[in-house]
């Protein structure tokens, strides 16, 4: 079995005293998630960050992450980007990019990276990633595979739902191929929605919560009043995982 630690949104500004909603410092709650995941969780074998690692564009803020992740990350990290990472100063985590056509690999495990930015904060599925995906999910049968993207696949029924995937018919499509995957993973909706994609081949789909502020899952602009999380996902060798919210302490 493996374990993936999942991280997202993290929203980190050049100033790292500053606070954003819900008085809220990304920069310490971020850390703050590293600390008591790695504290309690010795046994993570990976880092999967699915974007927004940015708040402000500035190159400073992705050198805060690099520098988090150097000193409390006790595994390898890999990360996609979100709409907020639409930036050349992404770039500079280059090392670190899950792409598609690389898998990280883990065990029986193939962990699939889509980049999904757009325009503004709407995604977009790319269409020759999806199939550059499914040759490698299709080369790889014998092996069980994850997908981890930014935005949400499927309608949340809230305010969020106006920053969708622009083409989401294109991907659902493709999922109802029969593309055998164990479960889609994102962020962007700063919530930890649970909902299945496609009808003919059902994929289990899990969002996950900011490691800054959470958004209410309402039809108009609210903040949620729960605290900054992630999620722990166990990856196991029968092709089967588990996924457990964690919230941190107050900060």
């Amino acid at each position: 079995m493996s374990t993936l630690l999942h991280i997202s949104d993290c929203h980190l500004f050049g100033d790292t005293t500053r606070q954003g909603y819900g008085a809220i410092n990304p920069y310490q709650s971020l850390k703050q998630i590293l600390v008591e995941a790695f504290e309690h969780r010795a046994n993570i074998s990976s880092i999967i960050v699915t974007g927004d690692i940015s708040g402000d564009d500035s190159l400073a803020s992705y050198q805060h992450f690099t520098a988090l992740m150097e000193d409390y990350a006790k595994a390898p990290v890999y990360v996609i980007a979100g709409n907020h990472d639409n930036n050349l100063h992404f770039d500079t985590l280059s090392a670190h990019h899950l792409v598609a056509g690389a898998p990280v690999e883990l065990g029986d495990w193939q962990i699939h990276g889509l980049d999904t930015r757009f325009e503004g904060a709407r995604g977009q599925v790319d269409i020759h990633e999806l199939k550059v995906i499914g040759k490698q999910v299709s080369e790889h049968s014998h092996r069980h595979h994850l997908l981890a993207m930014h935005h949400h696949a499927s309608p949340s029924k809230s305010w969020m739902d106006k920053h969708d995937l622009a083409n989401a018919g294109e991907f659902l499509n493709w999922v109802e191929e029969g593309i055998p995957l164990a479960a889609i993973i994102h962020g962007h909706v700063h919530s930890p929605l649970r909902y299945t994609l496609g009808t003919n081949n059902k994929v289990p789909v899990m969002g996950c919560p900011a490691s800054c502020w959470q958004w209410e899952m309402a039809p108009e602009f609210a903040l949620s009043d729960e605290q900054p999380g992630y999620q722990l996902i166990r990856l196991h060798d029968d092709g089967t995982l588990t996924c457990d919210i964690k919230r941190i302490k107050t900060i």
